[in-house]
């Protein structure tokens, strides 16, 4: 299973997503690890870059930060929009990087773990890029929020079982104890298992709605629909999460698990 986005997906992502969620997420993962001025630090799936952005905002310009991601349109974005900060971009899968071992001070990956085809195999990597001494994060939905089992009921009704089960997929992710014993495996010592839980807010779904499928790798079977199709689809996730309206948002919450180790 892999995340890749094509046309405007990567534009859309930066300007919705990252805002409204993996931002926030993103501050609270760069927080835990804390990186220090003139470490070395590497975000693996990097996406469009925000948590490699804050980690070379902490580290100045003696620290060396360096985004990773197997995804050339997400990565020409991250590009972009980290002009004039000094971050090295690499195009490449999780495991066939290429880069020296013991080269990093810090490892942080934001919502990819769950993507990687050999999880083992991304695992031992980290562990061969980290420097002795070295610590490393990872954050990965603690399964589904409400806003995502509403998207995907009205998805599964209004396009496919199929697509819907592709979507779901997203949040279909290991148990802390999973979690816990794969990261020990892969060699890691002091491994611990965080839960991060935010209340997060978006607008309402007609608005929200739209925009965030546009920005999945689905995006192209919800914009295939009807014009009626669509608006169905969004009112049903509307009627759902009725209960979490405020005013002009949708409030709800939704969690993480931080899988943490040290070399």
């Amino acid at each position: 299973m892999t995340f890749q986005l094509v046309g405007s997906g990567p534009q859309i992502y930066e300007e919705v997503m990252v805002p409204l969620w993996f931002g926030r997420w993103a501050e609270e993962l760069v927080d835990l690890l804390s990186p220090q001025a003139s470490e070395s630090v590497l975000d693996v799936a990097c996406g469009t870059g925000v948590t490699t952005r804050l980690a070379k905002k902490r580290v100045g310009t003696g620290g060396r930060v360096d985004g990773l991601d197997i995804n050339a349109p997400m990565l020409a974005k991250a590009k972009e929009l980290a002009d004039g900060l000094d971050v090295n971009w690499i195009e490449s899968d999780v495991c066939d990087s290429g880069l020296p071992p013991e080269t990093y001070d810090v490892i942080m990956s934001q919502h990819g773990y769950h993507y990687f085809p050999d999880k083992p195999g991304a695992l031992r990597e980290f562990w061969r890029l980290l420097a002795p001494g070295g610590r490393m994060a990872f954050s990965i939905w603690d399964g589904h929020s409400p806003y995502t089992n509403a998207i995907c009921a009205a998805v599964e009704s209004h396009i496919s079982p199929e697509i819907a089960k592709k979507q779901r997929s997203q949040r279909e992710t290991p148990s802390a104890d999973d979690l816990r014993e794969q990261v020990r495996s892969a060699g890691f010592s002091d491994v611990s298992i965080r839960r991060q839980e935010l209340m997060i807010e978006v607008p309402l779904a007609s608005e929200f709605v739209p925009l965030h499928l546009g920005s999945m790798p689905i995006a192209g079977a919800f914009i295939a629909l009807s014009e009626e199709a669509q608006t169905a689809l969004v009112e049903d996730v509307a009627n759902a999460l009725s209960g979490y309206a405020k005013g002009a948002r949708l409030v709800y919450p939704d969690a993480v698990h931080v899988a943490i180790g040290h070399k």
